[in-house]
């Protein structure tokens, strides 16, 4: 079975920043994009997951349930790196204790963060 990373956002660039590079480095790697909570019960599988690129600038959907879904609904462990739109020590906190696993700040260099999504694969899922 294919591996799967799977990036929440509703923005059509955002993916951008992720998908070109890491197609490129882990070719095998399946990438899906999801945009609701029916594409994330269509996409999410629980065997296939192995990381969660979340947009915190999502505009159809609250992060917050979002996340709950995620971890409640479908029952799905894979990491969660976040990317929040806002910044306060609160709203961290509460993203942490709802079942996010990074917190990466805007503005963030792509590249660096390609770079560490296949780190983490090849560390975790023997990618070469």
């Amino acid at each position: 079975m294919k591996q799967t990373l799977i990036i929440i956002t509703d923005d059509i660039i955002f993916p951008n920043f992720f998908q070109i590079l890491l197609q490129r480095m882990i070719p095998e790697l399946k990438i899906e994009i999801c945009e609701s909570y029916k594409e994330i019960d269509e996409k999410m599988d629980a065997e296939s997951c192995k990381l969660i690129v979340f947009d915190g600038k999502m505009s159809k959907m609250s992060i917050v349930e979002v996340i709950r879904h995620i971890r409640q609904t479908n029952n799905i462990n894979a990491p969660i790196w976040f990317f929040p739109e806002i910044q306060t020590k609160s709203y961290i906190d509460k993203s942490y204790k709802l079942g996010v696993n990074r917190i990466i700040k805007r503005p963030f260099d792509p590249y660096i963060i390609t770079a560490e999504i296949v780190s983490f694969l090849a560390i975790r899922f023997h990618y070469n």
